[in-house]
């Protein structure tokens, strides 16, 4: 996948650092939300709070969430930029080296999977590198961030995120196994579907000609079990990831207010402590969730990659 990142413009590099940044500034924006909410929740449990000083929290609250929504909304515009144009210049540089193709190289990749590098392949790199440049680079930060502001909140509570992190990437890593070798032979059966259907539409005449329409209409469908039931698989498979991370975080919840709540017993943590750490304990497993929908965009766009590689280099 790095390999075909040195196509990347002089322009893409710049836009992307420049999306690093707000990046950044969204991360700041979110780890410092749980802070005033905390601050809120003390204020409306302490006797002789004043309403003036919770509108205040309240108000700095929204600044802080109008800060992290724009910078979401610039990362998102120059995230679809660069992918797009990024992409664009990967499939005119196909084309051109297409182009310059002689028998030997048509008789290496048929046309078939030309057509397929040229398009499908794309769209999944364009997928990543929209995705990637999103997530990649604001999960980590968060997590980090979100462990250290949590760690800040209350050290003794500690083994609660160790434990989720742990079952989180447990998890990830099971279901990581059992789909990527199927994502990795997607692109084949894409291949082949694209194949079969060139070859029946450019042969339709001497089809009908030798009553051969059942025969093709047999081995189309065959192609296109084949790709379905890939599909299928990998789809299932990842979709049984969200009520396991889902039992994840309400079990990390409970955990949370339940030995919070001892805490509280004995005047080592207050009520506002507690919720901004269930708020960072959370933001710490969306944080892996993220990667893991990364996770599983990338082998399937790391072929296709090497894919669009093979013929432009």
């Amino acid at each position: 996948m790095l390999r075909i990142m040195k196509y990347l413009s002089k322009a893409e590099i710049g836009q992307m650092l420049i999306a690093l940044v707000t990046i950044v500034g969204q991360v700041y924006f979110d780890l410092k939300l749980p802070d005033y909410m905390s601050d809120i929740t003390t204020l409306v449990e302490t006797p002789g709070s004043h309403m003036k000083d919770i509108w205040i929290a309240g108000g700095k609250m929204l600044l802080i969430s109008l800060g992290s929504a724009a910078c979401a909304i610039i990362t998102g515009y120059i995230a679809a930029r660069v992918a797009a144009s990024f992409t664009q210049r990967l499939r005119s540089l196909e084309f051109r080296k297409v182009e310059s193709f002689g028998p030997a190289e048509m008789s290496k990749f048929s046309t078939a999977s030309l057509i397929t590098r040229s398009t499908n392949d794309v769209t999944q790199v364009q997928g990543l590198v929209t995705m990637g440049l999103r997530i990649m680079c604001y999960a980590p930060i968060i997590g980090i961030g979100g462990t250290i502001m949590a760690l800040s909140k209350s050290v003794s509570m500690a083994w609660v995120i160790a434990l989720a992190v742990v079952l989180i990437l447990g998890l990830i890593c099971t279901i990581s196994a059992i789909a990527m070798p199927r994502f990795k032979i997607m692109q084949q059966l894409v291949d082949k579907l694209n194949l079969v259907s060139r070859e029946i539409l450019t042969g339709i005449m001497p089809i009908r000609a030798f009553s051969r329409e059942a025969f093709e209409e047999k081995r189309f469908d065959r192609a296109n079990t084949d790709l379905m039931k890939t599909q299928l698989f990998t789809n299932r498979t990842m979709v049984a990831m969200m009520p396991f991370m889902t039992l994840i975080m309400n079990g990390t919840s409970l955990l949370i207010v339940w030995f919070g709540g001892k805490a509280m017993d004995l005047g080592n943590m207050q009520v506002g402590e507690m919720i901004a750490f269930i708020t960072y304990t959370m933001q710490i497993v969306m944080s892996f969730l993220m990667l893991s929908m990364v996770a599983v965009m990338l082998p399937r766009a790391g072929v296709a990659a090497d894919r669009i590689d093979e013929v432009i280099k």
